[in-house]
C-alpha cells in the first residue's frame, strides 16, 4: 500500500514537472513572437513571415501568412527543389560531340562533327578545349565535313519573358539562354555559334585538319558519340543558389521542362508545368501560386508563406537529398549573397538561406539553427517599400538573429 502511494506521488511530481516545462517552452515561443512582432511592426511595407520547426513541424510564428507576395530570387529554391525531384541528384548537364561517320578508327571523320548542348549553364571555354583534346586523343586527324552546333534541346526563346508582360522586369536584365551556353554568355551574343567556332579553332590547335565551316543544325538520331564534358547537378544548383545566378536558374528551369516526361525542347512553359505538378503534389493548392520562370526576375511570380514552409519541410524530410539542397544555400557571414550579412551575430554560420531582390522587393527563406540545435524553417517577404534594400535586409537579419537565439529551455 505504501508502495502504491509512493508511485502515485512520484507520478504527480513528474506530471507537474512536465507541465512546468511545457509552460516554460510555451512562454519562450511567445517571447520569440513578441520579439519578431516588434521588428515587423516597424517595417514600412507589406510583410509576410512564417516560422516553423523542421522536426516537429510546429508553428513558432506567423504574420500575414496568406498574403500574395512577389518572391524575387527565392524562386530559385523552387527551381532547385524541382530539379532535384525531376532530374535526380546524380544528373549531369552534358555537352556532347557526335559524328555521323560510323568508323573513325582510320583517323578521318568522313562527314560532320555535331556539338550538341543539353543546357549546361556552366559550360566554358576550358570545357570546349577539353572536348577538342578528347577528339584529337582518339587519333582523329581530319574532318571532311562541318562543325554543326545543335541547340535543339531547348527552345529558341533566348530572353525568357523579356517584353512578355507589361510592367515586368526590363529586357536588359534577362540573360541569354541556350542549350549551348559559353562562359555565361556575356554581352548577350550567340553562344552556340561561338562555341562551334571555338571548337574548330581548338581542333586545329590540336593538329586536326578541317575543310568545312561552322553551321547550325541538328544531330542525326544515328550519330555516334565521340567526346563528352559535363557539370554535376550539385555544382550547378550550388552556384545558382549561392550567387543567385539568373542565367543558371532559367536554364535549369528549361532543362527540367525538357526532361520532365522526356519532352524536349525545354521551355519555360514546360518547366512551369513540372513546377505546378511538383508543388501541388506536396500539398500546395494550385490557386495559391504562380511560378512562370525559375529565376525570380519576373514580378508575375506569386507565392505565400505556406508554400515555402511546406517546400522547406519537404526537402528536409528527404534524407537522400537534403544535404545537397542545404549545402547549396548561402551561409550567413560566409559565402554567396549572404557573405556580408549577419557577421558578428549569433546568426553567423547558423543561417543557410536564399536571398531575393527586385525593385521594392526583398525576401529571405531557408533554415536557421537555434541555441538548442533545433533546425528552424523560415520565410520572410517584404514587398512595396521605397528607397534601397538595406533597411529590409537589416530587419530580415534581426529576425534571423532572434531565431538563432531561440531556446525552449
Amino acid at each position: 500500500m505504501k508502495h502504491s502511494t509512493f508511485s502515485f506521488t512520484a507520478f504527480l511530481i513528474s506530471l507537474c514537472m512536465l507541465i512546468t516545462v511545457q509552460t516554460h517552452a510555451k512562454d519562450k515561443v511567445e517571447e520569440l513572437g513578441h520579439a519578431i512582432d516588434s521588428i515587423v511592426s516597424t517595417t514600412n511595407c507589406k510583410v509576410s513571415v512564417q516560422v516553423a520547426t523542421a522536426d516537429k513541424y510546429d508553428l513558432l510564428y506567423t504574420h500575414n501568412a496568406q498574403a500574395e507576395m512577389i518572391p524575387a530570387s527565392i524562386t530559385k529554391l523552387i527551381t532547385a527543389a524541382v530539379a532535384i525531384d525531376v532530374l535526380g541528384i546524380n544528373y549531369d548537364f552534358k555537352t556532347i560531340v557526335y559524328s555521323d561517320d560510323s568508323n573513325i578508327k582510320d583517323g578521318i571523320v568522313n562527314g560532320n562533327l555535331y556539338l550538341k548542348g543539353f543546357g549546361d549553364p556552366d559550360l566554358n571555354s576550358s570545357d570546349i578545349s577539353y572536348l577538342a583534346r578528347e577528339i584529337a586523343g582518339k587519333g582523329i586527324k581530319e574532318v571532311t565535313g562541318n562543325i554543326v552546333y545543335d541547340e535543339s534541346f531547348l527552345d529558341d526563346k533566348h530572353y525568357g519573358l523579356a517584353d512578355y508582360y507589361s510592367g515586368d522586369t526590363q529586357r536588359g536584365y534577362w540573360p541569354y539562354v541556350s542549350a549551348i551556353n559559353l562562359n555565361k554568355n556575356p554581352g548577350q551574343y550567340d553562344p552556340a555559334s561561338s562555341a562551334g567556332e571555338l571548337l574548330m579553332s581548338e581542333l586545329v590547335s590540336n593538329g586536326v585538319t578541317l575543310t568545312g565551316i561552322v553551321i547550325a543544325g541538328e544531330t542525326p538520331a544515328a550519330a555516334n558519340q565521340v567526346a563528352e564534358v559535363s557539370h554535376s547537378l550539385y555544382d550547378v544548383i550550388s552556384r545558382m543558389n549561392k550567387e543567385s545566378d539568373n542565367h543558371s536558374a532559367i536554364t535549369v528551369f528549361k532543362v527540367v521542362g525538357a526532361e520532365y516526361k522526356n519532352n524536349p525542347p525545354g521551355s519555360l512553359e514546360k518547366g512551369e508545368q513540372a513546377v505546378i505538378d511538383f508543388l501541388t503534389e506536396i500539398g500546395n493548392p494550385r490557386g495559391s501560386f504562380d511560378i512562370v520562370e525559375g529565376s525570380g526576375l519576373s514580378r508575375f511570380n506569386k507565392v505565400n508563406s505556406d508554400l515555402y514552409i511546406r517546400l522547406l519541410k519537404y526537402m528536409y524530410d528527404d534524407i537522400k537529398t537534403f544535404d545537397y539542397f542545404y549545402a547549396s544555400l548561402s551561409i550567413a557571414g560566409t559565402d554567396g549573397t549572404l557573405r556580408n550579412r549577419m557577421k558578428g551575430t549569433e546568426a553567423e554560420k547558423n543561417v543557410h538561406a536564399k536571398t531575393g531582390t527586385l525593385n521594392s522587393v526583398s525576401t529571405l527563406a531557408g533554415y536557421a539553427v537555434s541555441r538548442d540545435m533545433e533546425l528552424i524553417l523560415f520565410y520572410i517577404a517584404m514587398n512595396g517599400f521605397g528607397g534601397g534594400h538595406n533597411e529590409a535586409r537589416y530587419r530580415q537579419d534581426l529576425i534571423c538573429e532572434q531565431l538563432c537565439m531561440f531556446t525552449r529551455k
